[in-house]
């Protein structure tokens, strides 16, 4: 069955590169419940500053590592939209 899938899904534990790639290309803020590109390290540390998350590797970091401040880091972030294969 996953030989069927395979060239649509992926699985496994993703890679600090990958995740890095993803957010830096991909990545939107929820800002004033508004989808916000995350171009600049003010609008991060703006939202996340008060859990120690000033810069685009701090957010990197946090998701990378599943820190403490996680949660917020993740539910800062838009889902991303993705491209069909």
């Amino acid at each position: 069955m996953l030989r069927i899938v395979e060239p649509y899904i992926a699985w496994g534990y993703p890679n600090l590169k990958s995740v890095n790639e993803l957010i830096y290309k991909r990545s939107y803020g929820k800002i004033n419940k508004k989808r916000i590109a995350l171009t600049d390290n003010s609008l991060i540390a703006r939202s996340l500053g008060k859990y120690r998350i000033i810069c685009m590797e701090d957010l990197i970091h946090e998701i990378y590592t599943v820190g403490k401040r996680f949660k917020k880091a993740n539910n800062f972030l838009w889902p991303f939209k993705l491209s069909s294969p």
